[in-house]
């Protein structure tokens, strides 16, 4: 598997390489490149399987370096200081990334499942779809999915539920996915940052989904005429959204 390193650091390259050649026997490192500019060039001379791409570089970042090719026909390893902006952009996506210091046993991860992955090019251009559409504003979802990924529209999402340690959403059009993650992790990235609002110990909601609200029942009624109650602990925060 080719592999190109893009980081601003050399120290960094040098040590990824050094970290390839000892633990990924079978990645072959084609080149470095120290910035966005160079790693076009390099990507369009050697044509590598896989780039493992610094995120933080001056001048121009690791992301802008899609917005250079209209085709991305070679898998993405991101690498990145802890950056919660960049790590929440990558899960939501589905795409692999690695984390300053590296560590050894999550690169020879995200290295088989890039080998696993090669094969299946348009799974990957979807991914990365969501991540530059996520840029600027959430509006989609990479979910697991059988053996692959589903990619929803953030906005056809009707309500998500919890299920003991993993979390139901349901779409408007009737699709229900179970995906192993708990409900806190879909409040930390859908609410304050989209129309979504949590009602519930077990419910988070799409504002935009709310057909009818009865105080007196203490409910919301969905467009798909889902009934959801509203615990007392957030009716206050979900009836200053609802009246906004």
């Amino acid at each position: 598997m080719k592999a190109l390193i893009v980081d601003d650091e050399l120290k960094a390259r040098e040590n990824l390489h050094c970290l390839l050649n000892e633990f990924c026997k079978n990645v072959q490192v084609v080149d470095e490149a120290s910035n966005v500019d160079e790693a076009v060039l390099s990507i369009k001379k050697h044509q590598p399987d896989v780039v493992f791409l610094d995120v933080e570089m001056p001048r121009k970042n690791g992301f802008m370096l899609l917005e250079e090719f209209s085709e991305i026909n070679f898998q993405i390893i991101f690498i990145t200081a802890y950056d919660m902006y960049a790590i929440k952009a990558f899960e939501i996506s589905a795409l692999d990334y690695l984390l300053k210091p590296i560590d050894i046993e999550r690169l020879k991860g995200a290295v088989l499942k890039a080998t696993k992955s090669i094969e299946n090019l348009e799974e990957t251009k979807l991914k990365l779809r969501a991540l530059q559409e996520n840029k600027k504003e959430l509006k989609k979802i990479a979910i697991p999915y059988k053996t692959d990924y589903a990619i929803v529209d953030v906005s056809d999402v009707l309500c998500i539920e919890a299920d003991r340690m993993y979390s139901r959403l349901h779409t408007n059009t009737n699709r229900k996915y179970m995906v192993a993650k708990k409900l806190s992790y879909y409040e930390d990235v859908l609410c304050n940052k989209s129309n979504f609002v949590r009602l519930h110990r077990s419910w988070i909601v799409n504002l935009n989904k709310i057909r009818t609200y009865s105080k007196k029942e203490r409910e919301v009624i969905l467009d798909t005429k889902f009934k959801i109650p509203i615990s007392k602990s957030y009716k206050d925060n979900f009836e200053a959204l609802f009246f906004a």
